[in-house]
């Protein structure tokens, strides 16, 4: 048999944190707003934003006046030189932070960021959880072998059922029948 080597599961589960946690470090990082063109940072900033008039569309996706019109702004705003926090702080200012397609970071906000990451990790260690004891009870409850020479032999109690399979194919007589019949020819005698 070829054995298998497996880590213990806190070493899994750590390097599983890391990994993400390095992963997201490193696509934010990858972008910077200095990287992208004018237009990109104007696509992007047009999908953080909500119409106001339309209900849960972004004013990139919106054909309404006031759309076009806050997305003609954003290209305003970005080509005086405007950060892309300014921006949404300068929407959020007038609209109120309804504008906003996500929420802040701040206050009661986050728990929007935080409630998704702890669903997501309770979901795994439940299932992680179960599938360890689903292999523990197949193991405990699998039927234990004693060995007879060569042959290995299985402790079930099969004896009833294929007496039973015996009886119906006409092959055997039912035990318990003939138990009865040979206790009776006993007590004849």
């Amino acid at each position: 048999m070829i054995a298998t080597h497996t880590f213990p599961y806190r070493v899994r589960v750590t390097v599983l944190v890391l990994f993400t946690i390095m992963s997201a470090i490193v696509t934010e990082a990858c972008v910077r707003e200095e990287d992208i063109s004018l237009e990109q940072r104007a696509y992007q900033l047009s999908g953080e934003l909500m119409c106001p008039v339309c209900d849960g569309q972004t004013i990139d996706g919106s054909n309404a006046q006031i759309a076009v019109d806050m997305r003609l702004k954003v290209t305003n705003l970005l080509q005086e030189g405007n950060t892309n926090a300014e921006i949404l702080d300068y929407f959020s200012d007038r609209y109120g932070e309804e504008i906003l397609a996500a929420p802040t970071g701040k206050g009661f906000n986050m728990l929007a960021w935080i409630f998704p990451a702890l669903i997501v990790t309770a979901a795994l260690g439940i299932a992680l959880y179960t599938i360890k004891h689903m292999k523990s009870s197949v193991l405990n409850n699998e039927p234990k072998s004693s060995s007879t020479g060569n042959i290995s032999i299985k402790h079930t109690d099969l004896s009833e059922y294929l007496d039973r399979v015996d009886k119906d194919l006409g092959i055997k007589k039912d035990s318990t029948i003939q138990a009865k019949q040979e206790k009776e020819d006993e007590e004849e005698n």
